[in-house]
């Protein structure tokens, strides 16, 4: 008798490994232990997530030789509808939209909730990605790699960058238009085109590289902390290299695929922060509240 060999889909079972560390940097659970255990769950391991999400559309976007790219874009964008029209309640109670100008610019780049950035991002990163691969990945990887240096310079090192007058004037140029430079131009379309080139090395070299390339962006994100220079924290030098390890250590023992885990881990991705909401509420209005 034949076995049934096993499958074990664990690029989607890591979806929900991501999703949790998404909703604990949105809520913080070790804040009342320990600010900076806090700050290095929330602000540097919590950073590999939207990452790997990204890496993961762009190594299946790619199998196919980008020919989904239309179809996923049109789920992206109805999908953000929805998750416009579910936050909308929130945003008007909230006051959270101040003039013409700031609502196209939540709808366009910045997302109308704090966690909807990932759909405009996604969206204008995907354009943005397959166009670069029409040139090779020899050149649209440095292209990329250079749009994030470029937006780590309005993130993590703005602090140390904007000193220097002219980059300064750059940035605050930037900020007129966009928020955070975590957007699709300067941050998505690296890590989409990472997936897109599907680097696997063995597990051995791909655990080893993970685990040193995370204690280098621990060590990186903590000495940034403590110099207070970061405008925001999604982006570090080692960030790329450590998704890369993780995203190779996970495509090696990836069999099979499971729907229902990325249903449930993008429904949970999108509902969360209306969770978070709905409870806080609950308590102000019984008196657990601070």
């Amino acid at each position: 008798m034949r076995t049934a060999k096993k499958t074990v889909p664990t690029l989607d079972l890591f979806r929900l490994a991501a999703v949790l560390l998404v909703v604990m940097n949105h809520t913080s659970p070790l804040a009342d232990v320990s600010a900076m255990a806090d700050f290095w769950l929330t602000r540097v391991l919590a950073r590999v997530a939207v990452p790997f999400f990204l890496m993961t559309t762009g190594y299946f976007l790619s199998r196919n030789h980008w020919a989904g790219v239309g179809r996923q874009l049109k789920k992206l964008c109805l999908l953000y509808g929805v998750c416009i029209l579910l936050y909308l309640p929130v945003n008007l109670y909230a006051g959270s939209f101040t003039g013409p100008a700031d609502v196209l610019r939540k709808l366009l780049v910045d997302g109308t909730f704090y966690h909807l950035w990932y759909f405009p991002a996604t969206i204008l990163g995907i354009v943005i990605a397959r166009w670069l691969s029409r040139l090779g990945l020899r050149v649209a990887l440095p292209v990329a790699a250079l749009l994030y240096l470029i937006g780590l310079g309005g993130d993590s090192y703005y602090g140390l960058v904007s000193q220097i007058p002219l980059l300064r004037t750059l940035y605050d140029g930037i900020f007129t238009l966009c928020g955070y430079t975590r957007n699709g131009l300067f941050f998505a379309p690296l890590f989409l085109l990472l997936g897109a080139a599907g680097r696997r090395w063995n597990q051995k070299l791909s655990l080893a590289g993970f685990f040193l390339s995370l204690a280098a962006m621990s060590a990186e994100g903590l000495w940034l902390h403590r110099m207070d220079v970061q405008r925001h924290d999604s982006m570090y030098l080692a960030l790329p290299l450590c998704i890369v390890c993780l995203f190779s250590l996970l495509l090696g023992g990836n069999k099979g695929e499971s729907r229902k885990v990325r249903e449930f881990s993008t429904a949970m991705y999108v509902l969360h922060p209306l969770c978070i909401v709905l409870v806080r509420g609950a308590a102000k209005l019984l008196g657990l509240g601070e």
